[in-house]
């Protein structure tokens, strides 16, 4: 997961990253037994920790059947900063998943 930008959202951030409901932390890896119909639900959250938090989150399912080599998938995730005088600014999340068979 990667910050690509923030334009007056905030400093403190909480960012995670799921596949299939599992919790992924960056660099590790989890590993799914699934059938060829199944699919990776993937999942990417990222909120700005204040008083009042603005938070964004991005999904997306890939077929297992479609895995047939190595394969990245990014998900982008925007939060929007919705009080105060930097209000409809946004910050911008890249989380990105490799994926093998």
């Amino acid at each position: 997961m990667e910050l690509v930008e923030n334009n007056h959202v905030g400093n403190e951030w909480y960012a995670a990253a799921y596949v299939n409901g599992k919790e992924v932390k960056t660099g590790s890896t989890v590993t799914l037994t699934l059938k060829t119909t199944d699919s990776i639900k993937l999942k990417a959250y990222a909120e700005e920790q204040d008083k009042i938090p603005e938070s964004g989150t991005a999904t997306l399912s890939v077929k297992a059947a479609n895995v047939t080599k190595t394969i990245s998938k990014s998900l982008k995730v925007t939060v929007t900063e919705n009080r105060g005088r930097y209000s409809g600014n946004s910050a911008d999340w890249k989380f990105t998943f490799k994926i093998q068979k």
